[in-house]
């Protein structure tokens, strides 16, 4: 399966995951922090989206299955995580 995100917001959301700032991650790549701020924005919409598809979807519990156990838990914790 492949991610909705482009690689470069893929990589914004490590960074974000990792606890990096929008500031610390346009340093690192060398761009504006509102380039930053801008795929951070996207990550969001693109999160919401696949969340209202998961509820909508008959497949769901099916695409859930098949993920492997690594991603199945990442999932898993990161639904589980406050806000």
């Amino acid at each position: 399966m492949r991610s909705i995100l482009s690689s470069g917001e893929r990589q914004v959301a490590r960074r974000l995951a990792d606890g990096d700032s929008p500031e610390e991650i346009a340093a690192e790549r060398g761009t504006s922090v509102e380039s930053v701020e801008k795929a951070i924005s996207r990550i969001e919409e693109k999160t919401e989206r696949a969340l209202i598809t998961l509820a909508e979807s008959p497949f769901a519990a099916a695409a859930a299955a098949a993920l492997d156990e690594e991603t199945r838990a990442t999932v898993r914790d990161r639904l589980c995580e406050s806000p």
